[in-house]
């Protein structure tokens, strides 16, 4: 099997390995299928010199931010093609369904389940165990979060108040993985419907997870007081955080049962998915 990954390249050298596309052609090559990355920036990328697309035997485009319309329309194109949706809780869902629409794509993969419909799948997030992992060093922050503010400032205020906090705003790349591999519990706010990559990422460095509550969540494996913490109001996040301070018996305990969920949520697990909805299964 054949795959080309479409996406522009990482503009940020440090956070480059850490690309979706990256991350799917390693897991594909683990699965022993070749897979090719094309698009904006990567190394011999012409905008007018297209792949063969006909060569092979998936395209899954994962360009969710085409900003200069270098994505090609690839509606005269027989080979079976996804679409990965990945933002569309940020974006709506429209400009999605017109890439597909127009490009008449097979399948769309959607990271957000309330947007599906008979085009989609769900394909919920998940994180790469090749880069991301357990590191082994002395976790000397009570709570840290890793990421970018966005609408999370009011929460993030009320946490730093409350705790020993460390806060590693647009840090990324391998500092990422470092960051969260200091901290004894990690905080997330899912942003609007999403479960974002931050939970999938922290339970991947063996770290405690406390997140948001999302009603898919639990479909996912997630569980509160097993293998994460999580919140439904600022009481809980609070007190939660609090307990689990005090007890290190059991956030050690929720540290490997959460490493032990995260193997099933890896991209090579989700190359099997990918594989069974290529073959119609």
């Amino acid at each position: 099997m054949k795959v080309l990954l479409i996406q522009e390249n990482g503009r940020h050298e440090q956070n480059r390995i850490y690309r979706e596309c990256f991350c799917l052609q390693r897991a594909f090559e683990h699965h022993e299928y070749k897979a090719d990355v094309w698009g904006l920036g990567h190394d011999g990328y012409l905008p007018y010199i297209q792949p063969d697309y006909e060569s092979y035997d998936l395209i899954i485009n994962l360009e969710n931010y085409d900003q200069t319309g270098w994505v090609p329309n690839l509606a005269t194109v027989q080979t079976k093609k996804f679409l990965w949706s990945i933002d569309a809780h940020v974006k709506g869902i429209e400009s999605y369904l017109k890439t597909a629409n127009e490009g008449n794509y097979d399948l769309i993969l959607q990271a957000t389940p309330e947007f599906c419909n008979a085009q989609s799948v769900w394909f919920p997030n998940c994180y790469d165990d090749e880069v991301i992992k357990p590191l082994n060093l002395e976790k000397v922050y009570d709570v840290g979060f890793c990421g970018n503010i966005v609408n999370r400032a009011q929460l993030i205020s009320i946490v730093a108040n409350s705790f020993n906090f460390k806060l590693d705003e647009f840090v990324i790349g391998n500092d990422m993985v470092k960051a969260i591999n200091l901290y004894k519990v990690h905080w997330n706010a899912n942003i609007s419907i999403d479960i974002n990559y931050r939970n999938f990422e922290t339970i991947g460095c063996g770290t405690c997870l406390l997140t948001s509550y999302n009603e898919h969540i639990d479909s996912l494996g997630f569980k509160d007081g097993e293998n994460c913490l999580i919140y439904s109001n600022l009481e809980q996040m609070v007190d939660k955080t609090k307990d689990i301070l005090n007890n290190e018996e059991k956030r050690k305990s929720i540290e490997q049962q959460g490493l032990k969920l995260a193997k099933q949520h890896t991209y090579k697990q989700r190359i099997k998915k990918i594989l069974k909805l290529y073959k119609g299964e």
